[in-house]
């Protein structure tokens, strides 16, 4: 592509060094990347300047494509986060509440950190907690054969290889009578799911969970990027910031519904903490809310259970 570009803009002279940087990310990283001055981008191509830490940047020249920074972290963040040790592994249980039933459905495993404390610091650290909770909800659900539960798995361990084999033979591990019972959560999917990604989604998590899950940070998710009966559910992860903020990006969010609907795909919102923010699922359709203000972090999982919405969240 690089050696193409040349000729067609430049003809047959000059140093043949034509090149092309790309980047990937969600909609306000992309933006700043816009707004990168001529100065850094020249630094950025030369290995002066670190690329984003976040997102995917790459650069193609006459000698392929390269890659500046992977997806879900970069050289910079690595090598930053390496002098940091992760904390232990602390693990509790949210309700995942249906909207439409005023019911419990399922109960979710999820890492939870003391104040002060750092998360998962590379890719490894965030296999290595979500390989944690799987084990303990496999333990719950052999324990209680009336429980459902909802894991997380994060879409770059399944995408990388060597991260994806280790998946691929915990997975396929998963005694049958628990599969039958629990979902898999994937998390970090970017906003346009990539097409790299989907094979591992099929093939390798699929099979082996009773349902699959999206767990998406970016409201403008592109829902036509997920081929037919892949996902059972897209829920938009609220963001830690003001609720006026979080409000808006959960009604552009939510305001795409029927484009998930018109597919058989539900639709929630995660990390619930306001009434607004409950109120505002409600009225626009949301099948699924989960979060502080719908249910207490409980150290057992919660049980399928009635619960009017008036009466939320469910305390110990």
């Amino acid at each position: 592509m690089a050696a193409e570009l040349q000729v067609r803009l430049f003809g047959t002279q000059g140093q043949q060094d034509l090149c092309m940087l790309t980047f990937e990310g969600d909609e306000e990283q992309v933006l700043r990347f816009t707004t990168l001055p001529e100065e850094q981008l020249l630094a950025l191509r030369g290995g002066v300047e670190p690329p984003p830490p976040e997102g995917r940047t790459r650069i193609v020249s006459q000698d392929g494509i390269r890659e500046l920074a992977p997806w879900g972290s970069t050289a910079r963040v690595v090598a930053e986060q390496q002098k940091v040790e992760a904390p232990p592994v602390r693990l509790g249980w949210r309700g995942v509440y249906s909207l439409p039933t005023q019911r419990f459905e399922a109960s979710q495993i999820q890492a939870f950190l003391k104040p002060g404390e750092a998360g998962p610091q590379s890719d490894a650290d965030f296999l290595d907690r979500d390989l944690a909770a799987l084990d303990r909800a496999v333990a719950a659900l052999e324990g209680d054969p009336g429980l459902r539960a909802w894991v997380g798995v994060r879409l770059w361990s399944v995408a990388r290889g060597g991260l994806r084999e280790t998946c691929a033979e915990r997975f396929a591990a998963l005694p049958e009578a628990v599969r039958e019972r629990l979902g898999a959560m994937v998390y970090d999917a970017p906003r346009d799911l990539p097409f790299s990604t989907i094979g591992p989604l099929r093939d390798l998590v699929q099979p082996h969970f009773a349902r699959l899950g999206l767990c998406v940070n970016d409201p403008g998710f592109m829902a036509q990027a997920l081929p037919d009966g892949l996902a059972h559910c897209v829920i938009f992860q609220l963001p830690e910031e003001e609720e006026k903020a979080r409000l808006l990006k959960a009604h552009r969010f939510l305001s795409t519904r029927s484009q998930y609907v018109g597919r058989k795909i539900r639709v929630g919102l995660a990390g619930v903490k306001t009434p607004r923010e409950l109120e505002l699922a409600q009225k626009m359709g949301a099948h699924i809310v989960k979060g502080p203000l719908v249910s207490a972090l409980f150290a057992t999982p919660v049980a399928d259970q009635m619960l009017p919405l008036s009466d939320l969240p469910l305390r110990a």
